[in-house]
């Protein structure tokens, strides 16, 4: 454009890029208008044993998609009944019946970062033909705490937050905390996975769950233009794999990557002043599925020897191991996850921790009859 001003340059380079907005905001418009919506949970969750968990007409009523993590929970849910637990979340996709604020001065405040078991899934439980059928005294382990913390404590603020959603792994908990760290600010940090990151998949998380900037920008599209979203499908369609059975399966996390990732989670708590506890991931026996079992058994001998050797506070319940096995069933709802009064006994064994080496911030420590 050699004999424009610059001012008529300004103005023809901008015309187009509105033209072209106005064209991408016609077909958007367009595809919302004539074509089925398409969540972005379904393109999010690829590998079967994520779909099994998060993504399927029998499991998907609490999940949507999320571009970092691929899946999170729905916000403002109150009361609705998922796999025989009773959910409520607040507008931050966590499982809370209230609005976690900025950190008041002086208070203290806990975060719980996990997988189902953190989540407290069937604590408590509940039948869809009776969603108010319950004992509200049945609570999970975070919950407790605070409960706990709070009665013993009055006049002081202290909050425990349950960051935690089923289905995932350290891999994604180290993600979410690097994303929300600094807003949550917590003084202490509990947290656990394992049997997700055990779990065997087509792929590992690491090629599922792409953490990169270029990848979650992609993924944010998808979530917000239905356009992109019809033409993500219309692609894979194209693009398909060989049959789920005759896929290799790996764990979704190896037990390396496990390690280093809880390094980080520690690492990354520590930098900003927190204290952390680390939790043996729970699994109640060695029969029902002997494989599993002895890759539980591994990653956690491991991850107990690399905290231990960076003095790191390495929480194993012995009751919710399957060294207590057959005498452990009354702690268990399944073989994954505690019932009530195994998160009765999580809250009960990090209250007595509290009490010989965490939070020295003048607070009373109760005892928790498990």
């Amino acid at each position: 454009m050699p004999g424009l001003s610059r001012k008529r340059r300004v103005l023809y380079i901008s015309s187009v890029y509105l033209i072209f907005i106005a064209v991408l905001a016609m077909v958007e418009l367009g595809v919302r208008l004539t074509l089925p919506n398409v969540p972005s949970l379904d393109l999010f969750v690829v590998t079967s044993q994520q779909k099994a968990q998060v993504a399927n007409a029998q499991q998907s009523g609490i999940f949507e998609g999320d571009p970092l993590l691929l899946w999170r929970l729905k916000p403002n849910l109150h009361d609705a009944v998922w796999d025989f637990t009773i959910v409520t979340t607040n507008a931050q996709n966590l499982r809370a019946d209230h609005e976690i604020k900025a950190k008041a001065p002086g208070a203290i405040r806990i975060v719980c970062l996990g997988d189902s078991v953190t989540f407290g899934y069937r604590v408590p439980p509940v039948w869809p033909e009776r969603p108010t059928d319950y004992d509200p005294t049945w609570l999970p382990y975070p919950v407790l705490l605070e409960k706990s913390l709070r009665a013993a404590n009055p006049g002081r603020e202290i909050e425990s937050i349950t960051m935690a959603v089923p289905g995932y792994t350290s891999h994604q908990g180290l993600a979410w905390l690097r994303r929300d760290i600094d807003r949550l600010e917590p003084d202490l940090l509990i947290v656990s996975f394992g049997w997700n990151d055990v779990s065997f998949s087509e792929v590992p998380d690491r090629e599922a769950i792409r953490t990169t900037r270029f990848s979650v920008a992609l993924r944010w599209l998808v979530d917000h233009s239905q356009a992109f979203a019809h033409a993500t499908k219309w692609l894979r369609s194209r693009h398909q794999g060989p049959p789920v059975g005759m896929q290799m399966q790996v764990p979704r996390v190896s037990e390396q990557e496990y390690v280093n990732n809880m390094n980080q989670i520690v690492d990354l708590a520590r930098q900003r002043g927190a204290g952390v506890i680390v939790i043996a991931a729970p699994y109640r026996d060695k029969t029902t599925n002997p494989p599993e079992a002895e890759l539980m058994a591994r990653y956690r001998r491991a991850l107990r020897a690399d905290m231990e050797q960076k003095r790191i506070a390495f929480l194993e319940i012995t009751e919710l191991t399957e060294a207590a096995y057959p005498s452990n069933l009354g702690w268990f709802g399944e073989l994954i996850h505690p019932n009530h009064m195994g998160h009765r006994l999580m809250a009960s064994e990090l209250l007595e921790l509290f009490s010989s080496q965490h939070l020295n911030t003048g607070l009373t420590i109760p005892a928790l009859t498990p």
